[in-house]
């Protein structure tokens, strides 16, 4: 269960985006976000077997969001969304020098993260396809497309 605290950390962060597309598009949504902020924003899809669902790095220069190549839709969106998160709350950066290191993140900024995404597709009248649990589509998102 989301806590309060949780939801009103993740309002603040949604409360920071630009106004949300329409009709939703998280790319115009993320280009958008980076002439606000006056810093390149780039989203990658690639295949590697060891990648979490996502991961968002700043290179000193450039913010990176890259995600599985099998994640689609809404889900390819949510993991966006939740490293768009972790990029706006600086959750895991430590300063080397003139570049930020790949953040490390605990369970509470996972949770803001899981939270601010829910939140951000909600609002943008974007719902979860009702065809998978949660188990599934965490599979899904984990190991790829698998349906027959």
């Amino acid at each position: 269960m989301t806590s309060k605290y949780t939801r009103a950390i993740a309002g603040r962060l949604v409360a920071r985006l630009p106004e949300l597309p329409q009709p939703w598009d998280v790319d115009a949504l993320c280009r958008e976000l980076a002439r606000t902020r006056g810093r390149p924003l780039t989203v990658h899809a690639v295949s590697l077997r060891g990648l979490p669902s996502g991961l968002w790095y700043a290179d000193g220069t450039h913010d990176r969001i890259i995600h599985r190549a099998s994640a689609t839709g809404y889900y390819r969106d949510h993991i966006v969304l939740h490293e768009i998160c972790h990029l706006l709350a600086g959750h895991g950066r430590q300063r080397t020098g003139e570049q930020d290191s790949a953040r490390i993140c605990d369970s509470v900024e996972e949770e803001i993260a899981e939270t601010f995404a829910s939140m951000v597709l909600k609002a943008a009248g974007q719902l979860a396809p009702p065809d998978q649990s949660a188990t599934e589509r965490r599979a899904e998102e984990l190991l790829g497309a698998f349906r027959a």
